[in-house]
């Protein structure tokens, strides 16, 4: 179980770019930030998702559909809109007071600097010009960093565990960055848009923290 977990983590960090890896603002949405999860699901094929947005979030689907990359990108990004809107909607109407609020400022919280790039946030925080620029600016910086990794790593997967310690890093210093571009109010703003730290489980379907049902010799 170790080592495919670390053949799919292997797989995950050579297989996609290091700036979607750190820009992706939404874990476990098809087309976006799927995670280790993710690749560990396309990995195991026909056992993986098989729902109609995480096919198509599959560039040989796409190619298959004849679908260019600006149309596939646009659909999954109205269809992670709409299903966000939908299930906002279903929690409100099933919800007690504050539970919508609060999955709203975990989600913030696990977008990392990736909601700095979301044009919705982007327009919540009232952000200008000058602001979303040195945004992407840092952005692109963690790119050639992280790119610079990816070839020093190259199929060397011992340094894998070391490079996903310095994306992490990175990561956190570039919200630091992010944040110190919003003016006070936008501060105070970003604040209330991500309340108290949260610190989330990574469960594995089926294992511990899963549904999967106690063997029998147990």
């Amino acid at each position: 179980m170790k080592k495919f977990a670390i053949l799919a983590m292997a797989t995950m960090i050579t297989g996609l770019s290091a700036s979607e890896a750190l820009a992706q603002g939404r874990p476990g949405q098809p087309g976006g930030g799927g995670g280790f999860g993710g690749g560990i699901m396309q990995m195991m094929g026909r056992s993986g998702n098989s729902s109609a947005a995480a096919l198509l979030s599959n560039k040989s689907v796409q190619e298959e559909l004849k679908l260019s990359d600006e149309d596939a990108k646009e659909i999954l990004k109205k269809f992670n809109d709409e299903s966000d809107n939908l299930l906002t909607k279903i929690l409100g109407e099933k919800a007690k007071p504050g539970q919508v609020a609060r999955l709203q400022q975990i989600r913030h919280q696990q977008m990392g600097f990736g909601a700095f790039l979301d044009a919705g946030i982007q327009k919540t925080l009232k952000m200008d010009e000058g602001q979303t620029k040195e945004v992407k600016e840092i952005a692109e910086d963690m790119k050639k960093e992280t790119d610079e990794m990816r070839k020093e790593m190259g199929t060397d997967f011992t340094k894998m565990r070391e490079m996903m310690t310095k994306i992490q890093a990175m990561q956190k210093d570039a919200v630091t960055k992010a944040v110190a571009v919003l003016k006070e109010d936008q501060k105070k703003a970003w604040e209330g848009m991500t309340g108290k730290t949260f610190t989330m489980r990574n469960e594995i379907p089926g294992g511990q923290g899963g549904n999967r049902p106690p063997r029998r010799d147990q």
